[in-house]
C-alpha cells in the first residue's frame, strides 16, 4: 500500500505472467531473552509499550471503532498479545504514516507497527537507523471489480480499463510497471483518497481497482457488490520497526511473535479478519509460480522458509 515497492521483482512478474511468492521467513528457536541494552528493561520497568500507529490507514489493518471508541484492526490484536506475552500493556500511539519514523528516532513511541514493508525504511536518510521484527503478515496486491464486472479476470483484461490505484502503492507500481512495457494500456487513476475511488469503483466510474489485499478483503467484506479475482500479486513481509539500538526489545518482539505461530495465536487472529486463508493461497501461488517460472525470474525471489 505504500511507496516501497522492489521494482525489479515486480517487472519480472509481469513479464512473466506469474505471481512470486515471498515468506514469512527463518523462524529461530526460542532463545532466553538477555539484556544485551536497556530498551527492553526500560519498557518492562514502565509496565507498556508505546506502538506507533496510524488509525488513517483504516481497516483491516488500523481503525477508529466508533462503537467502542478505540482503535480497531488486526494489527492492533497483533500488538496486544505481543505486550500481554511481555507482561505488560499495550499503549498505541496515533502518528501520521510520514512521522513515524522520526517520532521512533525521538523516542516518543518504543516501536513502529503500521503497515510497514520489509526494507522500506532501510533507504535515503532513515538508512542504518532501524532494525526489523521477524514478519507478522505476508502481503500481497490484488485485484478488486465489481460483482457484475466478470469480464476482468486478471491484469491482461484489464487493457483499456479504468484502474484506479493508491498513490505510491505496490498496486501504483504494478500498474506503472506494466503500463510502461505495454505502451500505457491501462487508464490508470491514482490518488490518495482510498474512499472516494471505491465510491467510484461502486457507481462505474472505475472499472477495477489494485489494492493491499487486507484492504481488498475488507472492502468485500463490507460490500457484497465487490469481488476479488486473479492470483496475488509481488507478495511482501510486513514487519515491526525498532531503533538500530534496541536489540534486547527487538528479540523479545522476535520471541513473542514466534510464539504466536508457534501456538496457533497469529492463525486465530488473522482467521478473525478473513485473512489466513489468502496467507494459504499466496503459498500455494508460490509453490505453483516457482515451478515454472525461468531461472532469470526465480533470482529475483529470496529464498525463505516459508511460513506456516
Amino acid at each position: 500500500m505504500f511507496k516501497f515497492v522492489h521494482k525489479l521483482t515486480c517487472l519480472a512478474i509481469l513479464c512473466t505472467g506469474f505471481s512470486a511468492g515471498i515468506s514469512w521467513g527463518q523462524v529461530s528457536p526460542i532463545e532466553p531473552m538477555f539484556a544485551q541494552d536497556s530498551s527492553l528493561g526500560i519498557v518492562l520497568r514502565r509496565g507498556h509499550l508505546r506502538v506507533g500507529i496510524d488509525a488513517a490507514i483504516g481497516g483491516p489493518y488500523m481503525f477508529w471503532n466508533n462503537k467502542t471508541q478505540f482503535y480497531d484492526g488486526f494489527e492492533l490484536e497483533i500488538i496486544k498479545e505481543i505486550a500481554a506475552r511481555l507482561k505488560i500493556e499495550s499503549r498505541p500511539i496515533n502518528i501520521p504514516w510520514a512521522d513515524q519514523p522520526q517520532s521512533l528516532i525521538s523516542r516518543q513511541v518504543d516501536i513502529l507497527l503500521s503497515a510497514r514493508e520489509e526494507g522500506a525504511l532501510d533507504i535515503g536518510e532513515n538508512r542504518g537507523k532501524f532494525i526489523e521484527t521477524l514478519p507478522y503478515y505476508r502481503n500481497t496486491q490484488r485485484l478488486l471489480i465489481r460483482a457484475d464486472g466478470t469480464a476482468i479476470k486478471s491484469l491482461r483484461d484489464m487493457i483499456g480499463k479504468r484502474v484506479g490505484v493508491v498513490a505510491n502503492s505496490g498496486g501504483a507500481a504494478i500498474a506503472e510497471t506494466y503500463n510502461k512495457n505495454r505502451g500505457n494500456a491501462i487508464r490508470l487513476f491514482s490518488s490518495r483518497d482510498l474512499d472516494r475511488m471505491i465510491i467510484q469503483l461502486r457507481d462505474r466510474q472505475l472499472d477495477a481497482m489494485i489494492l493491499d489485499e487486507p484492504v481488498a478483503v475488507w472492502q468485500v467484506r463490507n460490500n457484497p457488490n465487490f469481488m476479488i479475482i486473479g492470483e496475488p500479486l509481488i507478495p511482501i513481509r510486513l514487519v515491526a520497526i525498532v531503533n538500530k539500538d534496541d536489540l534486547s526489545l527487538k528479540k523479545a518482539i522476535d520471541q513473542a511473535l514466534t510464539e504466536m505461530r508457534q501456538d496457533g495465536k497469529l492463525e486465530q487472529i488473522l482467521k478473525r479478519w478473513n485473512l489466513w486463508e489468502s496467507q494459504q493461497k499466496t503459498l500455494q501461488s508460490h509453490l505453483k509460480s516457482r515451478k515454472a517460472l525461468p531461472n532469470m525470474a526465480l533470482a529475483t525471489t529470496t529464498p525463505f522458509l516459508v511460513y506456516p
